[in-house]
């Protein structure tokens, strides 16, 4: 039995790798605000990012993101559609090439 939901739980995973990874968008940061209530930037930020088709969406990054990765204006990144808009996507393994941050995170 814990063979078959490990196994299940595998499967699981990849599919919503998988749906995660076709449903991306990539483009460049415009515009960096921080999140209402919080001048200080440390609960995150809201990113306006240009698409390659001319489009500005919001996309919403995490303080920590924000801080690993040293976005900054101009940056390309990588977006995943979340439960309110675009978010910025993590990597599970940093490692991989794809990676969301691109300079390198935090030695």
């Amino acid at each position: 039995m814990l063979e078959i939901t490990s196994l299940f739980l595998i499967i699981v995973f990849i599919a919503a790798e998988f749906y995660r990874f076709r449903r991306r968008i990539t483009g460049l940061i415009r515009e960096v605000l921080p999140l209402d209530g919080d001048p200080t930037g440390l609960m995150g930020a809201r990113l306006h990012v240009l698409t390659p088709d001319d489009r500005e969406v919001t996309a919403l990054v995490s303080g920590c993101q924000m801080c690993a990765c040293r976005l900054s204006i101009g940056d390309t990144v990588s977006l995943v559609p979340g439960p309110h808009g675009y978010v910025l996507r993590s990597a599970w393994m940093p490692g991989w090439t794809g990676r969301a941050c691109r300079k390198g995170g935090a030695s």
